[in-house]
């Protein structure tokens, strides 16, 4: 890219936000499904009071760098990755992008979260103070 007196200059962008669904997440920050792309957390966890730490790159890449297997043996390297709760992805897109952090550019997608909010939790709590003959859907 050119600046404003005509000289070329290198730009690199941050990773400032990414909107995805929880699927897509866990894929990108390259965990299993039953751990939480943001927090070290594992469905086991989850309601428990104890306040996990991020999921950082620095965690992520370390992890997969201590996996000392071929990877192209598909069942030895899955293996290897279950103790870490990691998916399998070798090498995430996002490893050489300067201060790229699943943590934080993982967004969920609002509306998808919204409707989810509001059907799994508001309008079961609703049936269940109200009962469901007396919403009208």
């Amino acid at each position: 890219m050119s600046d404003p007196v005509g000289n070329l200059q290198y730009c690199f962008t941050h990773l400032v936000s990414y909107i995805v669904d929880t699927p897509e997440a866990c894929m990108l920050a390259c965990v299993c499904s039953n751990t939480l792309p943001i927090m070290t957390a594992m469905y086991e966890d989850f309601g428990d009071p104890y306040h996990h730490l991020p999921h950082t790159v620095t965690t992520t890449l370390t992890q997969l760098s201590s996996i000392k297997c071929d990877i192209l043996d598909v069942n030895q390297y899955f293996a290897a990755c279950e103790p870490f709760r990691l998916s399998g992805i070798s090498h995430p897109f996002w490893r050489n992008w300067l201060l790229a952090e699943p943590s934080k550019f993982l967004t969920p997608e609002s509306l998808h979260k919204w409707h989810c909010q509001f059907w799994d939790h508001d309008v079961h709590w609703c049936k269940q103070a109200l009962s469901a003959a007396e919403l009208d859907f």
